[in-house]
């Protein structure tokens, strides 16, 4: 038996609320889209009908766990989507055994509160096919969708077109409910004209938070995250500036809740200068990821185990947003057993970039070797190198630092031979390393204080150099 659920969603107003800022503005028409790619992440039936938005969801009762589930997830994520983005707005739905049955019931519910539970009793404004008849057929005494069926088929034909006897046929479930079924874009491209011109730049994220309510009910549809976007501003025509403006924004993440992507567009947007008046915003995805088979991918609209404030990763991206990529750097690790040069910084974007690459590369290929995955851990490394190794003074040939020390673990045994050092004389004049050569053995000591030392000490190597007291650096503290 087939299940059929009719949709309609209306804007509703209440006038003592005033609007609250960063609120998208969106008529019926473009809510009714944005339902329409809520609708398909539910089933793949969906098309729309007049005013309202008609689901096949047969074929997904068994997935949900039954209609009344699958309508209660449904209503769960139309409302949730409507918070998020502060749009007053109200649901209704019906449900049938076809798509006319569960469009009469909505239209009914539209009127009246009184439910109809026989399709018998629905009134024939109900019927599509029959509202240009209605008058006609009140005077012969037809009112419901029942009074129709008593009447002759062959006449009823001849008098009122073949049309109301097709639309019959199906709401008995004789003929089969053919729709043209909707589907989503590939890729995300929606064009909004203001209502103004826009001299601001900041001023434009009014016209982006509508685009963005849109973007997000299609990743939904898709069950996608989004990666990178366009946003292109559309100047107005003159002959000493360009005709069109762009702003690229990239996520580390997938993201489904766009908040945090609005958040940076502002941010982005307070940093440009329009060179003339903006009348129109396009809005373009570009990267974006399945989030099927994802940890981050949820039966709700707002991640479940999202936790309250941003990220790190959100973090750095809207620093990086403010301040500029340069000025937000991290460390990362190099593979390279010298201590000057087992980390570099780089930008902060670009190291989660990386790992994002490589968590999908683990996604594809299965989980890394531990030796792919981290450098060798038997030696001891401290948290903080010195610029420069301070030569300590000795006693014997024990090194001191504000007292005596106490050796803990040692030697660790590191050469650096010319050949290593990535072309010896251009090492030497970017200042990589003072000599070409490296010998060294490193330990662990204690001072008197209780603070953990990294020391070396240059290996001699040659019996005239055993003679002479050995040099001691120190490179490092642990903490």
């Amino acid at each position: 038996m087939r299940c059929w659920i009719a949709l309609h969603i209306s804007i509703t107003t209440e006038p003592t609320v005033p609007a609250q800022p960063g609120a998208a503005v969106m008529d019926e028409a473009a809510l009714q889209q944005a339902l329409v790619s809520l609708a398909l992440g539910f089933t793949p039936h969906v098309a729309l009908v007049d005013e309202a938005v008609l689901l096949d969801v047969t074929g997904s009762l068994r997935l949900f766990g039954g209609l009344a589930s699958l309508m209660q997830a449904l209503a769960k994520r139309t409302e949730a989507f409507l918070d998020m983005h502060q749009l007053q707005a109200q649901l209704a739905r019906a449900q049938g055994a076809n798509s006319l049955v569960a469009l009469g019931r909505l239209r009914h519910q539209a009127r009246t509160s009184n439910g109809i539970q026989r399709v018998a009793d629905l009134p024939l404004y109900t019927l599509t096919a029959a509202r240009p008849h209605l008058d006609v057929l009140e005077r012969i005494g037809c009112r419901h969708w029942g009074d129709l069926l008593n009447l002759p088929r062959d006449g009823m034909a001849r008098r009122f077109g073949a049309g109301l006897l097709q639309a019959l046929d199906r709401a008995r479930g004789s003929a089969p409910d053919d729709y043209p079924w909707l589907t989503l874009p590939e890729h995300f491209e929606e064009k909004l004209e203001l209502n103004a011109l826009v001299t601001q730049a900041p001023a434009l994220m009014t016209g982006v938070a509508g685009l963005l309510v849109k973007l997000q009910a299609w990743l939904i549809g898709r069950q996608s995250g989004l990666c990178a976007l366009k946003l292109i501003w559309h100047l107005d025509k003159r002959r000493d500036v360009a005709p069109t403006g762009e702003l690229e924004v990239r996520t580390a993440q997938p993201a489904q809740d766009l908040r945090h992507v609005s958040r940076l567009i502002a941010e982005h947007l307070a940093q440009q200068v329009l060179p003339a008046p903006v009348h129109a915003l396009t809005l373009r995805s570009l990267v974006t990821e399945s989030l099927t088979d994802s940890a981050a991918a949820t039966a709700s609209l707002l991640m479940e185990e999202r936790r309250q404030g941003d990220s790190v990763v959100e973090l750095v991206e809207r620093l990086s947003a403010r301040l500029g990529d340069a000025k937000v750097q991290a460390w990362e690790a190099c593979n390279d057993h010298r201590p000057e040069q087992m980390q570099r910084w780089i930008r902060a974007a670009e190291v989660f970039k990386t790992r994002r690459t490589l968590k999908s590369a683990v996604r594809r290929t299965g989980p890394m070797t531990s030796s792919m995955a981290s450098g060798q851990t038997e030696a001891l490394y401290p948290t903080w190198l010195l610029p420069e190794p301070l030569q300590l003074q000795t006693v014997g040939n024990s090194p001191v630092y504000q007292g005596k020390l106490t050796r803990l673990a040692g030697p660790q045994r590191l050469e650096a031979a010319e050949w290593l050092l990535a072309e010896g004389s251009t090492a030497r004049q970017a200042g990589l390393c003072a000599r070409p050569w490296a010998l060294r053995d490193y330990f662990v000591y204690r001072s008197q204080q209780g603070s953990l030392l990294w020391i070396y000490s240059e290996r001699l190597g040659s019996a005239q150099q055993q003679a002479r007291q050995r040099a001691w650096y120190l490179h490092g503290f642990f903490t």
